[in-house]
């Protein structure tokens, strides 16, 4: 077999259409398969095929506590030569075989970032050797693929009859491409996912913490008092709220209110020195209406302006606090 570069121009428009090919179905499975196992023992079949090589891996780059590079990878030529070494293979199928050997060929792009071509490791100083019974390496290429200057994974197939040779690796360019966009695609789902995970699990904290403020407020406003002192509370120096009529007082003096303002007061005072969630104040004021936040922003700024002594705060996408 040739260099890819020798082979006829209909051979290699043939070997290109071929590798564009399997590009697409990769990407195509991409956008329905979330498993990337699935997809990448995929990819690794029509790269073998593709390129005549007998086994090899794809895998993504990751670092260990010390600094140190290692390939965890998402797809792996099953070349288990014994009983245990398959069901290592077994083991790790789905949670990927771990690469950390860094005196070895694979270990030389991890170091270097660049590709390595060995025709001959078993005379190669960069090869680590091979475990006893392991399958003859005859011949060997390890590619880096890279997000920007980001090293993201590695791929290494083994055992083309006539090598390998740069022309080859110009040739698998958008393959690694490739290989590089998914990688990075899978990395942001999971940095999404935890985040809408941590989301989730704020939202959780927060409900519970407002749902524990409302029992204690509830249960202060239960607790027997003076039904004068209970009925008419004192928002400020001038201002105060009488509970038993919904009237808002200046001193002595009604402050007329409309009827969204004065459903609004009642609440806020039924829940004072406590956060109230703009979801519950929706529902109180307009009921199964549904509201805009400029509609509940304008409803807050008409009552500062008529309470302006009154300590009235909004906590940023949480909720209102009447504060006496």
């Amino acid at each position: 077999m040739t260099a890819f570069a020798h082979l006829s121009t209909q051979m290699q428009l043939e070997k290109s259409h071929q590798l564009t090919s399997a590009i697409t179905q990769a990407l195509s499975q991409f956008i329905a398969e979330a498993n990337p196992f699935i997809l990448f023992n995929g990819l690794l079949d029509n790269l073998l095929e593709l390129t005549d090589s007998e086994y090899g891996f794809i895998g993504e780059v990751f670092y260990d506590d010390k600094g140190q590079p290692y390939i965890q990878s998402y797809a792996t030529t099953n070349i288990a030569w014994s009983a245990a070494t398959q069901k290592l293979y077994s083991e790790t199928e789905q949670q990927g075989m771990k690469f950390s050997k860094l005196h070895s060929l694979y270990g030389e792009v991890l170091k270097t970032g660049k590709y390595v071509i060995s025709n001959d490791p078993f005379t190669d100083s960069r090869s680590g050797g091979l475990p006893d019974g392991h399958p003859p390496l005859n011949t060997f290429l390890g590619i880096p693929f890279f997000n920007h200057d980001s090293l993201l994974g590695v791929v290494g197939i083994a055992n083309r009859s006539s090598g390998y040779d740069e022309s080859l690796v110009d040739y698998l360019e958008p393959f690694l491409n490739a290989c590089g966009n998914l990688i990075q695609a899978y990395r942001n789902n999971k940095q999404k996912q935890a985040l809408e995970r941590e989301l989730q699990s704020y939202k959780k904290r927060l409900s519970s913490v407002l749902e524990k403020q409302e029992s204690f407020t509830n249960t202060l406003i239960n607790t027997p008092k003076e039904t004068d002192t209970l009925d008419l509370l004192q928002l400020s120096s001038k201002f105060s709220y009488r509970q038993s009529t919904m009237t808002l007082l200046n001193h002595d003096k009604a402050v007329p209110l409309t009827n969204k303002e004065s459903l609004l007061l009642n609440l806020l005072t039924q829940n004072i020195n406590t956060i109230v969630s703009h979801q519950k104040i929706e529902t109180h004021v307009w009921g199964e209406v549904i509201v805009s936040e400029s509609s509940l922003r304008a409803l807050m700024l008409r009552l500062r302006k008529k309470l302006p002594s009154v300590d009235i705060q909004t906590v940023s996408g949480v909720g209102v606090l009447l504060t006496v």
